[in-house]
């Protein structure tokens, strides 16, 4: 599998909607990337230096795809758009990296 983690870091004056992210802006990118090897995601939020401090990120979202190629369709497909709804939610210029994923599961 292929990951692109997204992350909302928290900055001064920084905002984030978690209502419109998680019932607006994830069911956009679950429709639009559907067709495309999207596989699931796991959505970290209030992540900080130690338990329970939430000082890093407002959240981070890991997208999970079959590979690096449908990743790279369902970014050409949709990331357009999913880029333009970002506003909606957070004035945050979110930071986003990609790598390969195993996972093990007990």
């Amino acid at each position: 599998m292929y990951c692109m983690t997204v992350e909302y870091p928290k900055t001064d004056n920084s905002t984030f909607d978690y209502d419109y992210f998680r019932d607006h802006h994830v069911p956009l990118c679950v429709h639009l990337f559907a067709d495309h090897g999207y596989v699931g995601a796991v959505m970290r939020s209030h992540g900080g230096k130690k338990p329970g401090a939430g000082d890093l990120n407002w959240v981070a979202i890991d997208l999970l795809f079959e590979s690096k190629d449908k990743l790279q369709e369902a970014l050409a497909g949709g990331g357009a758009e999913v880029s333009a709804d970002v506003p909606n939610y957070t004035n945050v210029k979110p930071h986003m990296s990609f790598s390969e994923v195993t996972l093990y599961l007990v």
